[in-house]
């Protein structure tokens, strides 16, 4: 006589959390936010260093919000670029453009 089987499990990982792409628009509230990054190079002399440009965009057709951020540190990504963009937006420290779509002027009829 043997002894029972013992059932064997699997070793469950831990999945990876990943740094989100999507963020929350400060000024419509829905998660329709952007980050788009750019790298290019600033040459000073002898010297070249690589920053980083963000363009920000609110996805939402009513909202359309627009900024552009400069002379971003290469170390940063776009968690901390968003971070940043919502302290200067809440101060009023960055210039921001509204883009709607050009749809508003047609109005349904129902009766």
């Amino acid at each position: 006589m043997g002894r029972r089987r013992r059932k064997r499990y699997k070793k469950m990982g831990q999945q990876r959390r990943r740094l989100p792409k999507v963020f929350q628009c400060p000024a419509c509230g829905l998660p329709n936010l952007v980050i788009d990054v750019e790298e290019y190079t600033v040459s000073e002399g002898d010297e070249s260093f690589v920053r980083k440009r963000a363009v920000i965009k609110c996805l939402n057709p009513s909202c359309g919000l627009r900024a552009t951020m400069e002379d971003i540190p290469p170390i940063l990504d776009a968690v901390d670029i968003y971070s940043k963009f919502l302290d200067k937006f809440t101060s009023g420290e960055i210039e921001v453009t509204y883009e709607t779509s050009e749809e508003e002027g047609v109005e349904e009829s129902t009766e």
